[in-house]
């Protein structure tokens, strides 16, 4: 299975826009764009370097600095691999879902805590919603068809 979302064939769409909520008929359905969003596989990457990462002897925690490097080190690879997978078959790469599955991963990783939780004001209920809302609203974006 390709991680490039399926646009279907080019029609009166600019190239590069991003078209909410309409339907096309040769191109990814949205529960095809929503799974394609996110980065499941840097998310992956992320929950096992993170888990790398020592705890400090003196809270029991992990090191909020080395939690933050991990996870931005994990979020420069997103645009990145994203790129790479959607230029496969000698396609041009696919902006928007790059855009968007940038803008998945720190929510991910925010409902998942990480270094998100060493913030005062983190709840995890909050985060879970969002992650849901976030990743709900995401599916709705198409990529212009032909892109």
């Amino acid at each position: 299975m390709s991680r490039r979302i399926q646009t279907g064939k080019a029609g009166s769409l600019a190239r590069g826009a991003l078209k909410l909520g309409t339907t096309q008929s040769d191109g990814e359905d949205y529960l095809g764009r929503v799974a394609k969003y996110i980065p499941a596989e840097i998310v992956g990457l992320y929950l096992a370097t993170s888990g790398m990462v020592p705890l400090d002897a003196s809270t029991g925690q992990p090191r909020r600095l080395a939690l933050w490097i991990v996870f931005f080190l994990n979020f420069a690879f997103v645009p990145l691999y994203f790129w790479f997978a959607t230029t496969r078959d000698n396609q041009k790469p696919l902006i928007p879902q790059i855009i968007l599955a940038s803008i998945a991963f720190p929510v991910w990783v925010f409902a998942i805590g990480g270094p998100f939780r060493s913030f005062p004001w983190y709840e995890g209920w909050i985060a879970s919603l969002t992650l849901a809302f976030v990743t709900v609203a995401m599916g709705f974006c198409k990529p212009a068809p032909g892109s």
